[in-house]
C-alpha cells in the first residue's frame, strides 16, 4: 500500500508541476482555437474531413469522430515535444539524485512519468472534445446532443495514441542519442511515416477498411470506412475518396447523415493492442533508464551534470566568446550591433557540424528553384530545419541561471531584449535568404512581402514563448503544430507563411504584423516581470 502511495504521489506531483506553468495555459488556448477552426462554417467552402465534396451534417457523431481523428493526428506531434522533458527536468534540478536514493524502482518511476505525460495530454484532448460539443450548438445544424457519440471516439481512438506518445517521449529521454534535438527530428520522421501508413489503411475495397485497422495507429480506417458506407448509401452514383486535412472546395458542399461508428468488441480489442504497445515502450524505457547513475554517463557529461552546485557551476552556461566580443574594441560595429552579433553566436552555439551543410544546401536549393511551385516545398523544409535553434531564444537566462548577472546590468530590458529579437530576426532572414531572393527574381513581390512578415512573426513568437515559459519545448510544439496546420495542410487562418490561396483573404501579412507587435509587447512585459 505504501508503494502504491509513492507511485500515486509521483504521478500527481509531476502532473501538477506541468499544469501550473504558463505554457499549459498557452497550449490550452491554442487547442481551443484549433477546435474552432476544424469545424468550419457551412458557407466557408472548406472541409477538414471530407469524401470529395461531401461531409456529414454537424451532429454529435460527426463532430465527435471528426475532431477525435484530427486531434489524434495533430496533438500526437506537438504533444510529444510538450511532454519530452520529464526526466531531463529531474536531471537538471538534481531531483533525480534524490529519487535514485529512494526505494522507488526504475519500472515504477518510468511508469509514473509515462502516466503523468498521458494525463497531461488527455486533459488537452478532453478540452478539444468539449470544444467539439460546443461547436455543434454554434454551427446549429443539429440540436439533438448525444454524449456517448462524443465521448466514445476519444476513448477508443485518441487515448491509446496519447499513451503511445507519452511512453515514446519517456523512452527517447532514456537514450542519450535521442534525448536532445536529434531525437526530436527522429520522432518527426517517425510521425510522418506513421501518418502515411495510417491514412493508407483507409481502403474502400470489397472487404473494407476494418481489416486494415490493426496497422492504423490514428484510427483513420475505422472512422473513414464507416463514413464511406453512409456516404455511399446517400450518393451511390458518386466515386468517393476519404480525406483528412484542410481542403478548399469549389462549388456546393453537399451533406449526408452519419450516425457514427458502430463500435464493436473487435474494434476495442484492436485499439487495446496500441495500449499494450505503449506499455511495451514504457517497459523498454525502464530497461534503458540509467536511474540517474553518474557512472553510466559519459565522462565529460558526468562532470558537467553531476558536479556539486557551487557558485561557479551555476554559471557554466555563460559563453566566453560573448564576453570577448563585447570587450573587443577592434570590432568595427556600434556597441548595440556587437551585442546583436554576440546573441547570434550564442543562438547557433553548440550545433552539430552537419547542421550547417544542410542549412546552406537549403539556401542553394531555394536560389535554384525552377518556379514558385517547386519553391513552396523548399520553403516549407527551410523553415522547419532551424526550429531547435529558434526554440532557444529568450530562455538562456533561466536555463543557465545567469539571470541575476544579466539583469543586474544597466537597462537589461531596453538593451538586451531588442538585441535578442534582432538576432533571431537576422538568423531567420539568413536561413531563408534563398527563398526570399528567389521570390524577388521571380517577380513575386507580394509573396516576398509575405516572406518578410513571416520572418518577423517567427522570431517574435520564439522570443515571447521563451521569455514566458523559460523552456524550448513550448515553442517547438507550437511552431510545429502551426507549421503543419497552416503552410503544410493549407489552413489559411494559421498559414503564417502566406502561401495558401486563402491567406490573403484571411488578412495575411497584416495579421502576421499585428501578431508580431503583440508578441513583442508580451515579451517586454515578461522580461520586465523577471527583472522586477
Amino acid at each position: 500500500m505504501r508503494a502504491f502511495h509513492r507511485f500515486y504521489q509521483s504521478i500527481k506531483a509531476d502532473f501538477l508541476e506541468r499544469t501550473r506553468r504558463y505554457s499549459f495555459l498557452i497550449t490550452l488556448g491554442v487547442m481551443i482555437y484549433i477546435g474552432y477552426l476544424v469545424v468550419p462554417a457551412a458557407d466557408a467552402g472548406v472541409l477538414t474531413v471530407d469524401l470529395g465534396n461531401l461531409r456529414g451534417v454537424y451532429n454529435t457523431a460527426w463532430l465527435g469522430s471528426m475532431t477525435a481523428l484530427l486531434s489524434t493526428a495533430l496533438l500526437s506531434l506537438p504533444g510529444f515535444y510538450l511532454v519530452k522533458n520529464a526526466l531531463s527536468r529531474d536531471r537538471r534540478t538534481r531531483v533525480g539524485q534524490i529519487i535514485a536514493a529512494t526505494p522507488l524502482s526504475r519500472a515504477t518511476y518510468i511508469l509514473g512519468k509515462t502516466l503523468s505525460n498521458f494525463f497531461y495530454l488527455a486533459v488537452i484532448a478532453f478540452l478539444i472534445m468539449v470544444s467539439a460539443g460546443v461547436m455543434q450548438f454554434i454551427r446549429g445544424e443539429v440540436q439533438s446532443f448525444q454524449l456517448e457519440a462524443l465521448i466514445l471516439p476519444y476513448l477508443v481512438i485518441t487515448l491509446p495514441v496519447m499513451l503511445v506518445v507519452s511512453a515514446a517521449a519517456v523512452f527517447f529521454e532514456t537514450l542519450p542519442l535521442l534525448r536532445g534535438g536529434f531525437g526530436n527530428l527522429v520522432f518527426f520522421g517517425l510521425w510522418v511515416v506513421i501518418l502515411i501508413v495510417s491514412m493508407s489503411g483507409v481502403d474502400f475495397g470489397e472487404h473494407g477498411a476494418i481489416q486494415e485497422s490493426v496497422n492504423d495507429l490514428f484510427g483513420a480506417s475505422l472512422i473513414g470506412y464507416s463514413m464511406h458506407q453512409a456516404a455511399s448509401a446517400a450518393y451511390p452514383e458518386r466515386r468517393l475518396d476519404f480525406g483528412v486535412g484542410y481542403t478548399r472546395v469549389e462549388g456546393k458542399i453537399e451533406t449526408f447523415h452519419w450516425s457514427g461508428v458502430d463500435w464493436s468488441l473487435q474494434m476495442a480489442a484492436e485499439r487495446c493492442l496500441w495500449v499494450g504497445a505503449g506499455l511495451v515502450i514504457a517497459a523498454a524505457a525502464a530497461f534503458t533508464f540509467d536511474r540517474f547513475d553518474p557512472a553510466r554517463e559519459k565522462p565529460g557529461k558526468q562532470k558537467q551534470e553531476h558536479s556539486p552546485p557551487t557558485f561557479i557551476n551555476r554559471f557554466r552556461g555563460i559563453s566566453l566568446p560573448r564576453i570577448r566580443i563585447l570587450a573587443d574594441k577592434k570590432v568595427p560595429l556600434p556597441p548595440f550591433m556587437r551585442l546583436v552579433l554576440s546573441e547570434i553566436k550564442l543562438l547557433i552555439k553548440g550545433q552539430p557540424w552537419w547542421w550547417y551543410p544542410v542549412a546552406v544546401g537549403l539556401v542553394i536549393a531555394g536560389l535554384s528553384a525552377a518556379d514558385y511551385g517547386s519553391l513552396k516545398g523548399i520553403w516549407l523544409v527551410t523553415w522547419i530545419w532551424p526550429v531547435l535553434i529558434w526554440s532557444s531564444s529568450g530562455i538562456r537566462e533561466r536555463k543557465y541561471h545567469t539571470g541575476d548577472v544579466v539583469f543586474s546590468t544597466p537597462e537589461p530590458v531596453r538593451r538586451l531584449l531588442p538585441a535578442q529579437w534582432l538576432a533571431g530576426l537576422l538568423f531567420t532572414l539568413l536561413t531563408g535568404a534563398g527563398v526570399g531572393l528567389r521570390l524577388l527574381t521571380l517577380g513575386a513581390f507580394g509573396r516576398f512581402l509575405d516572406w518578410a512578415a513571416a520572418t518577423a512573426f517567427i522570431s517574435s513568437l520564439a522570443l515571447m514563448l521563451g521569455v514566458w515559459t523559460g523552456n524550448s519545448k513550448t515553442f517547438e510544439a507550437t511552431y510545429v503544430a502551426l507549421w503543419y496546420l497552416g503552410p503544410v495542410s493549407g489552413l489559411a487562418e494559421l498559414d503564417f507563411f502566406g502561401i495558401t490561396p486563402g491567406a490573403a483573404q484571411a488578412g495575411f501579412p497584416w495579421t502576421a504584423a499585428a501578431c508580431t507587435g503583440l508578441f513583442l509587447a508580451l515579451s517586454w512585459l515578461g522580461r520586465r516581470r523577471e527583472v522586477w
